[in-house]
């Protein structure tokens, strides 16, 4: 007789949000998101700059934006109204040179529009000059981390989007101890969603302590990992 396996497989059910505006959690944000809707509809200014740390929402609001973009730089097309370009400090020098080319052609078209992304200032960033000038134009705009009491809001929301019901307790226990950018909190709550399937438990403070650990092992990895050269991908 064959036993039953001790764990349920853990099952990918609940789709991830497709970025828009509207589920991105404002915070101390909103003059910033009320730019990008004024961008939306061609208004505002053609050039506008975002910039942040890591997680904090920057690649949601370009992808928000422009989510049927294919490339990291894309090439002019009259055709096209919107432009978006994260991570420019990572930029290499041929998509350095298309950024420049695209933001002399987007200027010369008053109803276009581009936005950027970097991880500071514009004016600190080492790349060329032409190309940090140009990002200088508009307007910049930090992305700030979520409040403690909003991410944590949004971290049982989503728990319960997934069937979890997280104690008021355990709520404050995360907000506490696990990083309150949306990418980190998401990834915790993605494996406290599987662990929670695979061994049949409730949310507790022991399983937590095991995402947790399970979290951090993996951001140890991953800084481990060399880094490979950057490909330009469709």
């Amino acid at each position: 007789m064959l036993r039953q396996p001790t764990q349920q497989l853990a099952l990918d059910l609940v789709e991830p949000e497709a970025p828009t505006l509207d589920n991105f959690v404002v915070g101390d944000n909103a003059e910033l998101i009320a730019c990008l809707r004024q961008c939306l509809r061609g208004e505002g200014p053609q050039f506008i700059y975002i910039w942040g740390p890591p997680a904090s929402g920057r690649t949601h609001l370009l992808r928000s934006l422009t989510p049927s973009q294919r490339w990291r730089v894309p090439e002019f097309d009259p055709a096209v109204v919107l432009y978006t370009v994260d991570n420019v400090e990572q930029l290499d020098d041929e998509d350095l040179e298309r950024l420049f080319h695209l933001m002399n052609a987007v200027r010369s078209r008053p109803g276009t529009r581009l936005v950027a992304a970097g991880a500071g200032p514009a004016a600190q960033l080492s790349i060329r000059e032409d190309v940090r000038t140009r990002l200088c134009w508009g307007l910049s705009y930090r992305v700030r981390y979520l409040p403690d009491a909003l991410a944590e809001a949004e971290f049982v929301r989503q728990a319960r989007a997934r069937g979890l019901e997280i104690s008021p307790e355990a709520a404050r226990w995360v907000s506490e101890h696990v990083p309150r950018d949306m990418r980190g909190l998401r990834d915790f709550l993605d494996k406290m969603d599987r662990r929670s399937m695979q061994t049949k438990r409730r949310v507790s403070f022991s399983l937590l302590n095991e995402c947790l650990q399970s979290l951090e092992a993996d951001r140890r990895h991953a800084t481990q990992l060399p880094r490979q050269a950057a490909v330009r991908k469709p």
